[in-house]
């Protein structure tokens, strides 16, 4: 089984200050949770293992709502959007509100949803409420992996 050879984070948005260190800082732990994540695959030909690389793009409020209703024919803003040929797209305003709403730092958001979009390309999925809580599991065991607590 193969991992990718690159995850690379892009900041295409201007509503909040990205630093190039958190650029590298993400793109280095994401590199460091390929392992976990592929530990934690739900199907052994996920998508993940036959990918060379993984985009994260750092959007705003209003792209990812573009995005969420042109592909998935849902209004509104979401947190996280994966899709299978290997791009994450995640709201920076979202992760900024919901780190606030749940005592967290915007940088482990940040880091908690990359985790997140790797887990989807993984295989596993969100839609039922055992899908999500174990996804949830997932992702903040990977995240105390790779980020600390």
């Amino acid at each position: 089984m193969q991992l990718p050879q690159k995850i690379m984070v892009f900041n295409h948005q201007e509503v909040i200050v990205i630093s190039d260190e958190l650029i590298d800082l993400l793109e280095s732990s994401a590199v460091r949770a390929l392992p976990y994540v592929l530990k934690a695959a739900r199907t052994v030909g996920s998508v993940l293992t036959n990918l060379q690389e993984v985009e994260v793009s750092l959007v705003d409020d209003a792209t990812i709502a573009d995005v969420h209703v042109r592909f998935m024919d849902i209004a509104g803003a979401t947190d996280v959007i994966t899709f299978d040929h290997g791009e994450i797209h995640i709201s920076v305003e979202t992760a900024r509100e919901q780190a606030e709403e749940f005592d967290n730092n915007f940088e482990r958001e940040l880091m908690l949803y990359i985790i997140h979009g790797l887990l989807h390309l993984a295989g596993h999925e969100d839609a039922t409420p055992e899908g999500l809580a174990q996804m949830n599991d997932l992702q903040q065991s990977i995240l105390g992996q790779v980020w600390g607590g």
